[in-house]
């Protein structure tokens, strides 16, 4: 997916005029309004040749756009200049909905947001205008694609409210449930501008977001008759990020453990980076248009990790229950520097794949995988080790870049050894071959081949460590979920992975963790 909005989208203009480019034909009516708006500023001017330009790229490249719709400035009252005073105006929205049906590519467009973040900042105090400006859209779309005659193009898909925040969205998602065919929202760990966020960076504290997604999930399941959650916008940091922060590899430890845990809360579905180019949460360079470590990250997560997830995010020092829909229970508070995320992987389907961060500044830990017959592995590390690095190693030989537009091989480090190291400050994908799980198979599969039936039990394993108090200290999620895309340790001995397989049995996979000293 690709998503065109945010902050700007609300007081773009679309110009879809076959002369919106010319300085020369003479204009009239509605054609001479929008090319006057258009010419007071051209980087809030969408133009058809630009949407013609966005929609092949989306094409060509795959993607799916979510559009972005102006609300607030088509509420503005024209002699005040005061927004929210008035029923929305679609005129100009419907000239870019009814350009899109007709167009060839009409299929690469999966939806439209209405406004971006409306009740931030009080932007909009009158909810009831809202939620019939999304009436009037449903309508709109409905009547405007049913008059192409055509049933291979597929009707847009209604998204919302694009706000910040469980508290706000809630409170949304009360009105325009009904109204929308999936729920967005925007989250962020805190600022770009905000100091704190360089010492959260530097400390584990940066792997114990993100928080609670439970209240959210809650009234999407209660205010939507099919419930659907993306996180329509989302990064470290807005604010355009951090620079040395945002775009480094110790970025990608947050960015990781996200994906992880948002994988676990139903119904998210989907999470949107902020942002493909600009700022410094950015996945390509603005400077050098060059990968930054995160779009690794997304990389692997893409063609690596499957949609299933297997029991509770782990970690040594914690006690997370894998029945409840919470962020687990632990005895003491204590810094993690190491936590293990399971899932089905992608390709080979009945075999598990662990998506492991180590923030430990000097400690490697070995890992020693008691089940399955061999393994494939891919580590990235920072160039030489460094968390600040903007470039990614993959298995300490490969360094990761785009030549001419070409996206490298990832090869994997396939090897018999079922021990692996992770490095200091490093982070690990590892299919595990020749162990099949029963979750991870399709149901007759499952029925038929009673070599897959995994029946064993185990426990989480630790020698006691000493536990640091940490008013920071944010439990994870223990629950199950169909993430779609396309996410501590101190002196630990050993580590067992628990999962409870339907209501009686469970599996194990059993870890050994021992710190290399």
């Amino acid at each position: 997916f690709l998503r065109i909005g945010g902050s700007f989208a609300d007081i773009a203009t679309y110009n879809m005029s076959n002369n919106s480019t010319s300085t020369t034909t003479p204009l009239v009516g509605e054609a001479n309004r929008l090319a006057k708006a258009c010419s007071k500023n051209r980087q809030l001017c969408l133009t058809r040749q630009r949407w013609d330009e966005i929609l092949k790229f989306a094409h060509d490249t795959g993607a799916r756009i979510f559009f972005t719709l102006a609300y607030l400035q088509h509420t503005r009252d024209d002699e005040s200049g005061e927004n929210d005073q008035r029923d929305w105006d679609s005129t100009n929205a419907k000239q870019l909905l009814q350009y899109t049906a007709q167009s060839k590519y009409a299929n690469t467009v999966f939806g439209f947001e209405l406004g971006n973040e409306l009740t931030h900042k009080h932007k909009i105090q009158n909810i009831t205008r809202l939620v019939h400006a999304y009436e009037e859209l449903r309508y709109i779309i409905d009547e405007t694609w049913s008059a192409t005659n055509d049933k291979n193009k597929h009707k847009p898909k209604i998204l919302g409210p694009a706000s910040i925040g469980p508290s706000q969205t809630t409170k949304l998602l009360k009105a325009l449930g009904s109204h929308i065919d999936i729920a967005t929202y925007h989250k962020y760990h805190g600022g770009g501008k905000d100091p704190s966020i360089i010492q959260h960076a530097k400390g584990t504290s940066i792997i114990q977001h993100p928080r609670n997604f439970h209240e959210l999930s809650n009234a999407v399941n209660k205010y939507m008759d099919k419930p659907e959650v993306w996180i329509g916008e989302g990064a470290m940091a807005y604010n355009s990020g951090r620079q040395n922060i945002t775009d480094s590899f110790v970025g990608s430890f947050w960015f990781t453990n996200l994906l992880g845990a948002i994988s676990k809360s139903r119904p998210h579905t989907v999470y949107c980076r902020q942002a493909l180019v600009g700022g410094y949460y950015e996945l390509i360079s603005h400077e050098t248009m060059k990968a930054r470590p995160d779009y690794w990250i997304a990389h692997l997560w893409k063609n690596l990790v499957g949609t299933k997830v297997i029991g509770p995010i782990l970690s040594p020092s914690r006690k997370d229950s894998p029945d409840e829909y919470t962020f687990g229970c632990c005895e003491g508070v204590g810094y993690d520097t190491l936590l293990v995320h399971t899932f089905c992987a992608k390709e080979e389907r009945s075999n598990p794949i662990f998506v492991i961060t180590n923030i430990d500044k000097k400690s490697p830990f070995s890992l020693n995988i008691t089940v399955g017959t061999h393994m494939t592995k891919y580590i990235l590390t920072g160039k030489g080790g460094r968390r600040d690095s903007r470039s990614v190693v993959l298995n300490g030989n490969q360094h990761l870049t785009i030549e001419n537009g070409q996206l490298p091989e990832l090869i994997g480090e396939d090897t018999d050894d079922l021990v692996i190291t992770l490095p200091p400050v490093s982070i690990a994908f590892v299919v595990v071959h020749g162990f099949q799980v029963d979750e991870c198979v399709s149901p007759i599969v499952a029925a038929t081949d009673e070599t897959s039936k995994i029946k064993y039990a185990s426990s989480l394993i630790t020698e006691e460590q000493p536990q640091v108090s940490s008013d920071e200290y944010v439990p994870f999620i223990a629950s199950e979920s169909e993430m779609h895309h396309p996410v501590t340790i101190h002196e630990v001995q050993q580590l067992a992975l628990a999962q409870l397989l339907g209501a009686v049995a469970f599996f194990a996979f059993i870890f050994f963790l021992r710190k290399r000293i």
